[in-house]
């Protein structure tokens, strides 16, 4: 085995033990913090709204498309795997929604379904932009990032 794959395994290895947080910053059931949770949720929108443009820029561009549909997948999948908070639970419904919508939208443009590929964008759209209410009433917000 090469210096470099070890060092690599080493520190993937480090990153799985991290990726849980602290017991400190879960609460009793071992849910994140919100801090934690909300940092979260703002690396996945924030590549979520990168991925919905960079389509939307490249129309035709089906293997990007079928790209972009594994990564949403992908980041669906996590969203999934995360422990929300009680003071987001709310919120993360419609995290899930805007993730979900958004793969499905990727799925439609792969198979040449570009009406139904609209369709489940807007649903996408509206369900971030309810998350972000939903984080309002709760006197939260997405930190953003630069």
């Amino acid at each position: 085995m090469k210096r470099r794959d070890l060092l690599l395994g080493l520190g993937l290895s480090a990153v799985a033990r991290r990726a849980g947080g602290d017991d400190k910053d879960k609460d009793k059931k071992g849910a994140l913090s919100v801090n934690d949770y909300l940092a979260r949720a703002a690396l996945l929108l924030d590549e979520n709204k990168r991925a919905q443009d960079w389509i939307g820029y490249h129309p035709n561009d089906i293997g990007l498309a079928a790209l972009a549909l594994e990564l949403a997948e992908l980041r669906s999948s996590a969203a999934a795997k995360l422990a929300a908070p009680a003071a987001v639970k709310q919120a993360h419904m419609h995290l899930l929604l805007a993730l979900e919508n958004t793969a499905a939208s990727f799925d439609a443009t792969v198979r040449g379904d570009g009406k139904k590929a609209a369709q489940r964008m807007a649903a996408a759209r509206a369900e971030e932009q309810t998350l972000h209410l939903a984080l309002d009433a709760a006197k939260l917000k997405v930190p953003l990032i630069k």
